[in-house]
């Protein structure tokens, strides 16, 4: 109950409102200037820690992507730093990615062996019946035609 009776005025937490920040974000440099000399320029000093564990899937995956063309997107500081981090992750994997195929690359040229995938015994018996049916099908087929 005394943490509900408590001051405001004794809380080192800061409250801001998003709307602000925002709409002061898309200003132009005069207006700015202005509300700066006013001292009613909000400032946006949220800082976003991308090294963060727990939000890692913002990163792999695909259901959490942001979209920059949706009507309520909206471009803040932390948004940039989001999608520069992005990024900078696609960007080391597709490296990582070169790098392995490469290495694939030079293992298999060094041993100049060629190797097959093995098929399934009942998938081979499977085509070889496949083509026999359709070699008498077409044997038929050309003698009903003379």
């Amino acid at each position: 109950m005394a943490l509900l009776m408590m001051d405001d005025e004794d809380d080192d937490r800061k409250h801001f409102n998003y709307e602000k920040i925002v709409e002061q974000q898309n200003l132009s440099k005069k207006k700015k200037k202005l509300l700066m000399k006013k001292q009613e320029l909000l400032e946006d000093d949220f800082q976003v820690n991308v090294a963060d564990s727990r939000f890692q899937a913002m990163y792999t995956s695909h259901l959490f992507n942001l979209d920059p063309s949706d009507p309520n997107f909206k471009k803040t500081k932390a948004v940039e730093k989001i999608l520069e981090e992005k990024a900078r992750r696609r960007e080391q994997n597709q490296q990582n990615l070169t790098k392995s195929k490469e290495i694939h690359e030079n293992e298999t040229g060094k041993k100049g062996i060629v190797t097959k995938t093995s098929v399934d015994p009942a998938l081979s018996m499977l085509i070889k019946s496949v083509k026999n049916k359709t070699e008498q099908f077409q044997a038929r087929k050309k003698q009903k035609i003379k």
